[in-house]
């Protein structure tokens, strides 16, 4: 009983056409999304776009080096982009730039506060000299010396609402 069941199943293989497989994989390319060319709706902010405050999309490539600043880590407002452009430099894993980030348009890093601020608020020319505000412990690091709060090795900033810890060597 045993061997018809593998002879009827051997002879309807044998007796089997493979389907021809001539299937081809469609292939669809969707489209880039492109930006729209429609002008960004600045009216609500005061002042001339490219004017008074810089509108760049997107943190362009700049000579602005981590390797050229005085304390790590830090935050430090890039003076080529009219401080629209800042970077977070540590242990630089994201390059000699450190991490690169952009006020939205309108609002330009303030040294002083380590965040974004109206551009009429911010005064770019003087942010180099602001610099040495990352290592004071006041304005940039702990809260308070108790080392409940501020453990050994590590520095801790905020950027916006957020409360960033970040290990030191």
């Amino acid at each position: 009983m045993t061997f018809r069941w593998l002879r009827s199943w051997l002879e309807m293989i044998w007796k089997y056409e493979s389907y021809p497989f001539r299937y081809e994989q469609a292939v669809y390319k969707k489209p880039l999304r492109e930006h729209e060319k429609k002008p960004q709706d600045l009216s609500n902010v005061p002042g001339v776009p490219g004017v008074d405050f810089p509108i760049y999309h997107s943190v362009p490539e700049t000579s602005f080096s981590c390797a050229h600043v005085p304390i790590h880590p830090g935050m430090y407002a890039n003076v080529e982009t009219g401080c629209q452009a800042y970077h977070v430099c540590h242990d630089g894993r994201e390059g000699h730039q450190g991490a690169s980030f952009l006020c939205t348009n309108g609002t330009l890093f303030d040294q002083t506060k380590f965040a974004c601020d109206w551009w009429y608020n911010v005064d770019c020319s003087k942010a180099i000299e602001h610099y040495k505000l990352n290592a004071d412990p006041r304005t940039h690091t702990c809260q308070s010396r108790s080392p409940k709060n501020c453990k050994k090795n590590r520095m801790a900033f905020t950027i916006g609402s957020h409360m960033i810890s970040v290990s030191v060597g």
